[in-house]
């Protein structure tokens, strides 16, 4: 620990220069997870990509979200990144029980866990949400350092959208939430954290949370909800049509021009529901089964200790 505080020193120009380097500054930012054992494998190579694609300048304090049947050993394994990795601190959160009483269909309890970020992290006033299966491809500053005007919530356009007219919220800017940029301060000061605890205890049944804790986002939040361009949250399609056609089931459109710029030179790249598997092979698979094989050699020498 004492050579990440020297490294940290050198990068703040406190141990070596008098002057900021190259006018450069130290970035810290907040980067958060929900984590289960089901989803260790794939959190082991969004968590690598996210390092190993950072800013030398860039510190990243990372809080994986776990609840009380997580495996300690991945503990250690996760842990021991941070030895590797000189500019990361990893925290991890206490879920205990909780939402285990929940409806998560396909999913698991963990998908839940995002709701509680602004309870949890009291002295962080925004931060970064990724899903386990995600790849970082570039530093995430940009994403981080968003305004977010007069919202709360910033992510990507989804489909689906229609789901929340029977619940009386009709809306176009429906987004996924499994990238998400959050204005913790304004969910806290705004009491967010009870309307999400509300509307769980009175809606706990499929046609209030189709798409789990997405659902509630959404309907909570809807008027405080800002659209992320599509370079921060790309699927892997299977090419420009498949990009073309989604893009046209949304209520509101991205640019095609952009859309397909952003999908060449995305900063995060995310694989839900069928994306996900491997078969599914896109240019992006290979990326990430490429990320896989070596983040294999770090957790195998890390069991090896």
């Amino acid at each position: 620990m004492i050579f990440k505080f020297l490294y940290i020193l050198t990068l703040c120009n406190l141990f070596c220069y008098p002057k900021r380097l190259s006018n450069k500054q130290v970035k810290l930012i907040n980067v958060s997870y929900a984590l289960d054992n089901k989803y260790i494998n794939f959190f082991y190579t969004s968590l690598y990509t996210l390092l190993e694609n950072s800013d030398k300048y860039t510190i990243y304090h990372i809080y994986v979200q776990v609840g009380n049947s997580f495996d300690i050993n991945y503990k250690v394994i996760i842990k021991k990144f941070e030895k590797i990795y000189f500019n990361c601190f990893i925290h991890f959160l206490d879920m205990k029980n909780e939402f285990s009483n929940l409806m998560t269909g396909s999913l698991s309890t963990s998908t839940y866990y995002r709701l509680k970020l602004p309870a949890q992290c009291l002295s962080i006033n925004r931060i970064i949400y990724l899903d386990c299966d995600t790849i970082v491809l570039k530093d995430l500053t940009e994403l981080y350092t968003l305004n977010f005007g007069k919202n709360y919530i910033l992510g990507r356009l989804d489909l689906l959208v229609d789901q929340l007219d029977s619940l009386g919220v009709y809306i176009n800017n429906y987004i996924n939430a499994g990238i998400l940029l959050m204005d913790l301060y304004n969910l806290r000061k705004y009491n967010y954290i009870n309307n999400f605890t509300d509307y769980l205890h009175k809606h706990n049944n499929l046609k209030y949370l189709k798409q789990q804790d997405q659902t509630l986002i959404n309907y909570i939040c809807h008027n405080k909800i800002g659209i992320l361009k599509p370079k921060y949250h790309m699927w892997p399609f299977i090419d420009e049509k498949e990009l073309i056609n989604v893009n046209n089931k949304f209520r509101i459109k991205y640019k095609i021009k952009e859309f397909i710029r952003d999908y060449y030179n995305p900063f995060i790249v995310h694989f839900p529901g069928i994306y996900k598997e491997r078969k599914y092979v896109t240019k992006y698979h290979k990326i990430r089964n490429q990320y896989s094989e070596k983040v294999k050699n770090i957790t195998g020498n890390i069991n090896k200790k």
